[in-house]
């Protein structure tokens, strides 16, 4: 059952992080690919930040993203508080969640004005970004926060809004993603021979895959 197979399988993972990714969705691309051989993922998290952060615009942090997992640069929080919210991305803000969450857990937003928040964000609506961020250092001030420390987080909140992304949306297509890279990894075969029967009506493509099943040593003539 595809709905049922394990986020945790070692074959999945270790295909991901040799990039062998061709003929899977989502995570296929020469770019990502090479990426992955550089982050070597290993939970499922990963991959939902990667989905998110292979963009226009958040592209420029995945070499910091990937320095960070892999212990070669200091995992920073300008605030102890946001380590609950930004723990599974390293301390860098990755998605339009985290941003709603940190504005309830600093400035005590309620929820719809944190909704609010990430709508602003999305739409770059920057005469209500100005109102929210008021109500922002108003709510950060009465917490004890240091204005200068608040200050750099809305300069980078108001950065991150050129490429908010939706973490849910990012999961849903991590999951579909993992779910094609499962079946490659552990029923290459059949996996690949479905590959190839989709792509029959493009030439180019078929012989794509076809040297990827040489490169995975699998038969492509039959025994």
């Amino acid at each position: 059952n595809i709905d049922e197979i394990p986020l945790d399988d070692k074959k999945t993972y270790d295909l991901y992080q040799r990039g062998q990714t061709n003929g899977t969705f989502q995570f296929e691309s020469s770019g990502m690919q090479r990426y992955l051989r550089l982050l070597k993922p290993d939970k499922f998290e990963d991959l939902i930040a990667m989905n998110a952060l292979y963009r226009p615009g958040p592209l420029e942090y995945i070499p910091k993203f990937i320095a960070r997992k892999n212990g070669n640069e200091k995992i920073h929080y300008d605030l102890p508080e946001q380590k609950e919210f930004l723990f599974d991305t390293y301390g860098i803000t990755v998605y339009q969640e985290q941003v709603m969450l940190l504005s309830q857990k600093l400035a005590d937003f309620s929820k719809g004005d944190a909704d609010v928040l990430r709508k602003a964000m999305g739409k770059k609506n920057k005469v209500l970004l100005d109102e929210l961020k008021t109500k922002f250092f108003e709510g950060c001030q009465k917490n004890g926060h240091k204005k200068d420390i608040v200050n750099k987080i809305w300069t980078d909140w108001e950065s991150f809004a050129a490429y908010a992304f939706n973490k849910s949306h990012s999961t849903c297509y991590s999951v579909l993603a993992f779910q094609t890279a499962y079946l490659k990894a552990n029923f290459p075969s059949e996996y690949m021979a479905s590959v190839l029967t989709h792509n029959l009506n493009d030439i180019s493509k078929i012989a794509f895959y076809l040297e990827e099943c040489k490169a995975m040593g699998l038969s492509i003539l039959g025994p």
